[in-house]
């Protein structure tokens, strides 16, 4: 049995255009702190005390032929802003958000937002 070795490249292979966007997004994402990155066959995530963040390349159909990246935050409450095609609460006090990646405007404003330092909010446990 041979263990396969999961890349970023691999992950985007043939994807020029949504690897390049992770190399823009990624290091944004792990600057924040001491954060964990794990690299897998579908999809790369962050995490502190638990993941708060995934960045992954969409499956490629007929219907949309654009290489975009997809990046899944997780939060306290919920974000608001056309930017973020689905917003939902998947336990309670945790919001699960999907944006769609598409250019160096849609980073600088998820940066700028600050949804990814509510997003790190969300993966540093709070004291009990």
């Amino acid at each position: 049995m041979g263990s396969e070795q999961h890349t970023v490249e691999r992950l985007f292979a043939e994807r020029p255009s949504a690897l390049r966007l992770f190399h823009r997004l990624a290091p944004r994402i792990e600057g924040l702190g001491d954060i964990r990155t794990v690299v897998t066959k579908s999809q790369v995530s962050y995490g502190a005390d638990r993941k708060f963040a995934w960045l992954w390349p969409p499956a490629r159909s007929k219907s949309s032929v654009q290489d975009l990246l997809m990046l899944t935050l997780d939060t306290r409450g919920p974000l608001s802003d056309p930017l973020i095609v689905s917003v939902e609460e998947t336990y309670p006090g945790k919001w699960t958000h999907q944006i769609k990646v598409t250019d160096d405007a849609v980073i600088e404003r998820i940066v700028s937002a600050g949804w990814l330092d509510a997003a790190l909010d969300f993966g540093i446990k709070p004291p009990k």
